[in-house]
């Protein structure tokens, strides 16, 4: 028979039982029975017959009433038995969609269902989502109460210590008229010592509030002035003191620069030294030296008149960095007492550390913005120079014994800087601190806060070294007296930078300086000499005034640069290389052993028992805690980004879904081009898969990546003062699970409002969360790697090539996977076999596909090399991988940039 005719004999008509209006229409292909036609044949209800001679009983998930000739996929909005004869429409609450059998998919709660729907109406999740919202707002607003009651409670305190402080003599100030004319071994007469070892001083009952407590402190009081009765303050020294020696140490750079050349000094306990110079002179790279942070080419170093390497004593070394780096989301507060309780010495209770930190937070002037927010430059919070004595604070509460400082008054005014050099000095005498800082452009009244001066020229060497009262008679006596109405630092600056004329030369060059300063004949040549003869580097008073020919002949010429061959520069690169690399395993091998001994023989350090690696692991969750939760806002945001990505991609997978191949004698009348559309089922579940891979890896990559890139700097600063990698980085980890759990929930809220799943959603909301683990793993690992400026870009890359390139979709894993694969997939297979998307993505398809009642389901080979029963499977596998990643992550971040965690 012609197949026209065939065809036209067929016709659809509409199910049995199917009353118009009362449910959505369903039709079926009738087999020939009018006796008006040529050719008619009937056909037994759950079977199709193409003819009198072909017929072939349906399989479930068709609908195949009697006299069918083909047969149709059980109608949207009805369900058929599953002998395929009878159809029901779909009850109330349920949802029907085609293919359905013995009974629709349940409706959830807040889902409306009517009679005969063949998708659920899910936009009542939309209200969860808005009561989901708002309850955490309502948290986070408790939380801003519970907050504001521990701040008052704080304030409180803060105002008996600030109370306390007026009353009675601050000992960082007290005694600085004292301070002024003691000298450096011997004490005030009205000072003892207690049986305990602890300094007192005892203060005059008849005596006046020194005027410069009121200065400093900030704290105007109309009886500042009034007498008081006698009382005494205990104020205990440190408990190791270091003098730090240091002989001609030189760095010169493998292409022959040279960064430091020749530099000898002293840093004596109770002494502040300020380290001046133009740019390039070496300033920042002496104190980097000095604790070990840039190995030197040439000299040694001495602590104590021993030589050993100051790297030793971290915990007892404060460093102020030049720029403020600290967790700006932070308040003064939080930030203080994070350093307290991390650097203090353990057996310090917790009060005793909170009294410290509002002692320091008290003197600092921090009082008014105690509980405000450091602030960066898109959140407004506290002043610059406000955050500069926080950057100086953090260092203060940890009671150091060495207090390295970088430009510690740059961006203070002229009266607070002077105020923060009085702290220095007063806290280098009473205390016992060694205090070194590199100072630029100091006010008067601040550079003659320090004790002692050291002056670097060009090419890193040194111009003096010594007292700074006497800096004026050395220079003075070398032709540059210095102007009554002149600042001192400034005019010292403006020596070596040629822009004073000598009264010796007119010749003058800034080379003289150096050399005048290493041919001086009364100064000691080696600080070992200096050591044992007592005298500090500079305190000789230097000759008046050389021979005009002797000048000469000393500074003909300029230095001459070094040059170096290329076998020299080649051996000083390898020699370099070679330190780089001790000290890098050398730091590598110290925390591990540092991290054992805390976790599992609680080891003991022989310097300052600090919190032990349990401990930082406790305040760094904390800490990371606050972060995250206390910032309402950008936690909003990030549940936002994570409902718009589900909704997208739910808008996209809503007609989605998977019906089962046609039977083979449909396919054999099929045309040859349509014949693999025929005998393969329409599947586009893979494709949902792909789409939930892409937007949850770019969501939680994006939001992932922030938890260690926005505090990269941070940590570097507190790994150089003991931080371990391992508490810190699990601790950040642990805090991020909360809002990993709710980005999975809000992701697959908003991917179900279109995609109607047919399986168990808590299935569905598993995998969507295990997959925000590994893409928050993947974040942690970018951010450790990628400068934070990068990393968005990347992790869009990342985020195509794992969701889309190897999701196993595209190219096909059976391709990949296959003995005839070509040299490419079988060279590059391993990856699909690590990826987590591609696990995720099978593990949805096969929760899926179970849920339906095609028989090749059962019965013939998945799509993609898939196998029932391997659900479970898919989840270990990416909680193997999730594991992996995080491996990665942490090396990444314990091994890379060594050198600043220094």
């Amino acid at each position: 028979m012609d197949p026209l005719d065939y065809y036209a004999l067929l016709k659809l008509v509409d199910a049995p039982g199917i009353v118009p209006g009362s449910g959505p229409s369903c039709q079926y292909v009738q087999t020939p029975l009018s006796s008006n036609t040529t050719v008619s044949w009937g056909c037994a209800a759950g079977n199709f017959c193409l003819s009198p001679k072909h017929s072939a009983p349906c399989t479930p998930g068709f609908f195949c009433p009697a006299n069918t000739a083909q047969p149709m996929y059980c109608c949207p909005g009805y369900y058929c038995s599953n002998d395929t004869t009878t159809m029901t429409l779909c009850p109330q609450n349920q949802y029907c969609p085609a293919g359905s059998v013995d009974g629709g998919s349940s409706c959830l709660w807040l889902a409306s269902c009517p009679a005969g729907s063949d998708s659920a109406s899910k936009f009542g999740l939309v209200l969860f989502v808005l009561v989901l919202i708002i309850g955490i707002c309502i948290v986070f607003c408790i939380q801003k109460k519970v907050q504001r009651v521990r701040t008052h409670h704080l304030d409180k305190r803060l105002r008996w210590v600030h109370n306390h402080n007026i009353n009675h003599d601050n000992f960082l100030v007290a005694d600085e008229a004292d301070m002024e004319t003691e000298n450096e071994d011997d004490d005030d007469s009205t000072n003892s010592i207690n049986k305990n070892g602890d300094r007192v001083i005892q203060i005059d009952q008849d005596a006046p509030k020194p005027e410069s407590s009121e200065a400093v402190g900030g704290r105007g009081s109309a009886t500042a002035n009034a007498q008081r009765p006698a009382m005494k303050r205990r104020v205990t020294r440190v408990e190791h003191t270091f003098d730090i020696e240091f002989e001609h140490l030189s760095l010169t750079l493998s292409n022959g620069t040279s960064i430091l050349q020749d530099v000898s000094g002293v840093l004596r306990t109770g002494r502040t030294c300020a380290i001046m110079g133009p740019s390039g002179s070496g300033k920042t790279t002496l104190i980097s030296m000095l604790t070990s942070k840039v190995p030197k080419d040439e000299g040694r170093i001495l602590i104590n008149g021993q030589e050993e390497d100051l790297s030793h004593y971290r915990k007892l070394i404060g460093y102020v960095p030049q720029d403020d780096i600290m967790l700006r989301e932070l308040t003064v507060h939080d930030v203080l007492l994070h350093s307290a309780y991390m650097r203090l010495p353990a057996k310090l209770t917790r009060p005793q550390m909170t009294e410290k930190v509002l002692e320091i937070v008290d003197f600092l002037g921090l009082n008014s913005v105690m509980n405000s927010a450091v602030g960066d430059a898109e959140r407004r919070g506290i002043s610059g120079g406000q955050r500069k004595r926080v950057n100086i604070g953090m260092e203060l509460v940890t009671d150091p014994s060495i207090l390295f400082l970088d430009e510690p008054t740059s961006g203070l005014d002229s009266s607070t800087s002077g105020d923060v050099c009085k702290l220095l000095k007063s806290i280098a005498r009473k205390k016992g601190l060694t205090v070194a800082a590199v100072i630029h452009s100091p006010s008067p009244v601040a550079f003659d806060q320090f004790d002692d001066l050291l002056l670097l020229g060009h090419g890193g060497r040194v111009v003096y070294h010594g007292p700074r009262g006497e800096a004026s008679n050395y220079f003075a006596a070398i032709g540059f007296p210095t102007p009554k109405d002149s600042s001192p630092s400034d005019f010292y600056m403006d020596v070596i930078s040629n822009n004073v004329k000598s009264n010796i030369t007119k010749k003058f060059k800034p080379f003289y300086l150096h050399r005048y300063w290493e041919s001086e004949p009364a100064r000691p040549k080696n600080v070992t000499k200096l050591r044992n003869s007592g005298v500090h580097p500079g305190a000789a008073t230097p000759r008046s005034s050389m021979a005009l020919s002797e000048f000469h002949s000393l500074y003909d010429s300029p230095p001459e640069p070094e040059k170096l061959t290329w076998s020299e520069t080649l051996k000083k690169a390898m020699r370099i290389f070679v330190i780089d690399s001790r000290m890098w395993w050398q730091g590598l091998f110290e925390e591990t052993k540092e991290t054992l001994s805390g976790l599992f023989m609680k080891g003991r350090d022989p310097i300052r028992n600090t919190a032990s690696p349990a401990m930082m692991f406790w305040l760094c969750l904390s800490r990371a805690r606050l972060q995250i939760y206390r910032n309402q806002r950008q936690f909003l945001y990030d549940q936002l980004l994570h409902l718009g990505c589900g909704m997208f991609i739910s808008v996209a997978a809503s007609k989605f879904d998977y019906l089962g191949r046609q039977p083979d004698m449909i396919c054999a009348m099929t045309p040859y081009q349509l014949k693999y559309t025929c005998m393969n089922p329409t599947d586009h579940l893979t494709e949902v898969g792909v789409f939930v891979a892409l937007g949850v890896c770019f969501a939680g990559i994006s939001v992932g990546s922030m938890t260690f890139g926005n505090e990269k700097i941070v940590y570097w600063r507190e790994k150089s003062s003991g931080l371990l990698t391992l508490p810190y980085y699990v601790a950040k980890v642990i805090a991020d699970i909360p809002r990993i759990i709710l980005a999975g929930i809000m992701f697959s809220i908003s991917l179900i409002i279109f995609f109607n799943e047919r399986s168990n959603y808590f299935y569905l909301l598993f995998v969507i969360i295990m997959l925000y683990a590994v893409a928050f793993a993947m974040g942690y690992l970018l951010s450790a790697l990628i400068p934070p400026a990068r990393v968005a870009l990347v992790g869009t890359g990342f985020t195509l090539a794992w969701a889309i390139v190897f999701s196993g979709d595209a190219p096909d894993l059976a391709d990949v996977m296959s003995n005839d694969a070509s040299g490419g997939y079988r060279a590059t297979s391993w990856i699909w076999v690590i990826s987590a998307p591609r696990y995720a993505i099978e593990a949805i398809y096969l929760r899926e596909v179970q849920a339906r009642p095609w028989a090749e389901i059962r019965d013939a080979p998945l799509a993609h090399t898939y196998e029932l029963g391997q659900f479970w499977w898919c989840f270990r596998a990416m909680a193997c991988i999730l594991l992996g990643w995080h491996v990665l992550a942490f090396f990444s971040f314990k091994l890379k940039d060594r050198a600043k965690q220094r």
